[in-house]
């Protein structure tokens, strides 16, 4: 009798394993559906998320402090986030500041396609000045910063904007030399009037930035310059 017992409970367990295997399986499903449901961000939206704002709170805090008084774990704080975060992104202080230089420069190269999109002379001229102030007064204050305390940086700063400016030069001429050949400017040399050109643009930020009084909007330090280039300061003639 015992041994039939025995045998009964044996049965019975073997008979309820399939059940406990489905049952684990269940729980197993269900826990994943939980922890993996959707949240309406994708892992790397949230990681992408993380890393502009680190690298937006470092230039707040390099443009308020410095390049060399800001800490790392400043920089965490800054953007709200663990310093061991800030690690996973970015390897150091130099790391970050690099990045955002690059993420200048990259600007830079792409108001050349900008510029160089367009064929009408005076269109292209008006198109250079607003799109190269717009990003030299988005820039200025991490062009400083190099300038003083990243030299690194600012090495590498001066041999793009060697070729950028080389570049654009180019495009310049070549709308001043259309614009003559069309009777739209009179005839100079385009060369020397692209020159011109780009020194008033310089030669404008540079004063805004020492004098620290900007414009409204780059587009109305574009707009001042090219009415001063484009009709002179001589009184028009009167209408009779």
């Amino acid at each position: 009798m015992t041994i039939i017992v025995a045998k009964s409970r044996i049965i019975e367990e073997k008979l309820d394993s399939p059940k406990k295997i489905w049952g684990l399986i269940f729980l197993f499903g269900w826990l994943i559906l939980i922890f993996n449901r959707p949240t309406g961000r994708s892992g790397d939206a949230v990681t992408n998320e993380t890393y502009t704002k680190i690298l937006q709170a470092a230039k707040r805090l390099f443009i308020r402090k410095g390049y060399t008084a800001t800490s790392m774990r400043e920089i965490a704080e800054e953007a709200g986030i663990g310093k061991a975060t800030i690690y996973h992104h970015f390897q150091d202080k130099e790391t970050i500041f690099k990045t955002l230089i690059d993420g200048n420069l990259a600007k830079m190269h792409q108001s050349y396609g900008i510029i160089q999109a367009e064929s009408e002379p005076r269109r292209r001229i008006t198109v250079a000045a607003e799109v190269t102030l717009q990003f030299l007064y988005e820039s200025a204050d991490l062009l400083q910063i190099a300038r003083r305390e990243v030299p690194t940086s600012r090495e590498k700063m001066l041999s793009n904007f060697t070729f950028f400016f080389t570049q654009y030069s180019a495009l310049l001429e070549e709308a001043f030399q259309k614009g003559m050949e069309e009777k739209i400017f009179r005839a100079v040399d385009p060369k020397d009037t692209a020159l011109v050109f780009m020194n008033l643009i310089q030669g404008n930020f540079a004063m805004y930035y020492l004098i620290g009084k900007r414009p409204e909007t780059p587009e109305k330090a574009a707009a001042r310059l090219l009415d001063i280039f484009f009709h002179g300061i001589n009184a028009l003639p009167e209408t009779k």
